[in-house]
């Protein structure tokens, strides 16, 4: 998490004596204050005040106290008669400034710590502490501003380059920032938040290599450093490194049970691995802290609809649609659900429905092209998947299964054109090569059909099918022995319909 610093200090001053008497209760409060004793230290600086109430520090003091307690408008009242007294204090000004941005007035908290600045231009936390002002209002630039002046009067001031980083962050400047945290890590090589935060910008300029050197050393200072195992196993799942990804998951929940997110992840891992029963679990772990979570239920219910639990999966996205009855992903779901149970009406109420929510959903214009399918509304699945490719151009199942279907309205020139740009989409599926040697053959260019299949066969070479098929090709694009010289290995590799293949053609 990215956390600006917050140094507010209130100093203390210590006066030479002048009035003995009302200088032994400010000593008497000033010890009590150190003791951290604030009920004593009130009375003392009170009576020291009863006493003499010329004294600029007495009151500033005092209003130190009030300000430790809580009592922040009393707090300001003391520092504001303190500078009154002594208009040269920087220290007043600078206290009543911290204590104004504790009731969040900004603009006061920033008016002060210019004042204390005017007196000392050298005063390092009267920059700091409005620099972080300056921030709360949005005045990013002025705040990155102060930090350098931080750092040009003192080049080692780490808190300066951490939290200037930081706002380079929300400018999402992550360049700049991957700068600051460098020097941050530099002067404080040991501290796992200086490595965090870079680990975190380095995210940003998706230089993955150098967020997982971070995010390994972060966990190396700290190995119970919660969000640097989320990060980085984020960063094993997007690489596909799911073993990884998981290890870190449970490493998260050993130490934090409750951490919702990484157990959502765990399980959304599980599913995509098929191990619904692990998913199922986790989701069910996740319920059991938050009834609330309407998209745990709908991961869930995905997962028991891909088990085969149709009836919990129904139960789920029912749940979900009554206490939400806009949720179109709650329908698209109900939508596919009904079209694996054969419900295809149903399927297209919800589809519809969940199109009407959400008109973008690529998704469910796809599904709704499949159960249109299925009824054999040819016209209305083109339609379909058209909507599905124009919302989402890359969408290779879609272009697939519009192929398909135009190649049952025996369209196959289109269908070969919507097939060859799924491949281009998608070029190790073997299924999209199969279909396109399928159309070839439909059209009775066996030789391009046996260049699919070439493919087909690069990409799986151990199916005695694809053999066959390929062999089935050639004998009908005239080369005899290429097609007995794929029979042959079809039955090497155990497909018994290929030796009748042999048998009748091949001597």
């Amino acid at each position: 998490m990215k956390h600006l610093l917050l140094v507010f200090v209130l100093f203390l001053f210590v006066l030479e004596v002048h009035s003995q008497t009302a200088m032994d209760y400010y000593n008497s409060g000033n010890d009590k204050l150190d003791q951290k004793d604030f009920t004593g230290a009130l009375e003392a600086y009170s009576k020291a005040i009863a006493l003499d109430d010329t004294k600029s520090d007495f009151y500033m003091n005092r209003g130190i106290v009030k300000s430790e307690i809580g009592n922040y408008r009393e707090a300001i009242e003391d520092f504001s008669k303190s500078v009154e007294l002594d208009t040269t204090n920087k220290l007043g000004f600078f206290n009543r400034g911290n204590t104004q941005h504790m009731l969040r007035n900004y603009a006061g908290s920033i008016e002060d710590f210019d004042k204390a600045i005017a007196l000392d231009t050298m005063f390092i936390p009267a920059f700091f502490n409005r620099a972080q002002a300056e921030a709360e209002i949005g005045n990013y630039r002025d705040a990155i501003e102060d930090y350098e002046k931080c750092i040009v009067i003192d080049p080692a001031y780490e808190k300066a380059f951490r939290n200037k980083g930081t706002l380079y962050m929300k400018l999402k400047k992550y360049d700049l920032a991957t700068e600051d945290f460098t020097y941050a890590v530099q002067l404080t090589p040991n501290d796992p938040n200086a490595h965090y935060n870079r680990a975190l910008a380095y995210i940003e300029l998706k230089n993955i290599r150098a967020a997982l050197i971070d995010l390994n050393k972060v966990i190396e200072l700290d190995p119970k450093h919660i969000y640097a195992y989320f990060h980085r196993a984020n960063i094993r799942k997007e690489l596909e490194d799911q073993t990884g990804a998981i290890a870190d998951y449970n490493q998260i929940i050993t130490i934090e049970p409750t951490f919702e997110e990484a157990i959502i992840e765990r399980a959304n891992i599980h599913k995509n691995l098929k191990n619904y029963k692990e998913a199922i679990e986790d989701y069910n772990n996740v319920l059991l802290q938050d009834t609330s979570i309407l998209e745990v239920y709908l991961s869930r219910g995905d997962a028991f609809m891909r088990s085969g639990d149709n009836k919990a999966a129904n139960h789920d996205f029912l749940f979900v649609l009554k206490n939400d009855t806009a949720n179109s992903q709650a329908a698209y779901y109900m939508g596919v659900l009904k079209l694996e149970m054969n419900e295809l009406n149903e399927s297209i109420h919800y589809l519809t429905r969940a199109i009407t929510l959400d008109t973008a959903n690529a998704q469910a214009f796809f599904a709704r092209g499949n159960t249109n399918h299925a009824l054999r509304n040819f016209i209305g699945s083109i339609e379909d998947y058209s909507k599905a490719i124009e919302l989402d151009p890359s969408y290779a199942n879609a272009y697939k299964n519009r192929a398909i279907t135009r190649s049952e309205l025996g369209d196959y020139r289109a269908a070969t054109i919507d097939n060859a740009k799924a491949i281009e989409l998608d070029p190790k599926n073997i299924e999209l090569y199969l279909n396109n040697a399928n159309l070839k053959m439909a059209m009775d260019k066996f030789a391009d059909a046996v260049l699919d299949l070439n493919k087909v066969i690069e990409l799986e070479s151990n199916n005695p099918i694809y053999y066959m098929k390929r062999g089935e090709a050639k004998i009908k694009s005239n080369d005899k022995p290429g097609a007995c010289k794929d029979w042959h290995t079809a039955v090497y590799l155990g497909y018994q319909e290929a030796v009748q293949k042999v048998l009748d053609n091949c001597n």
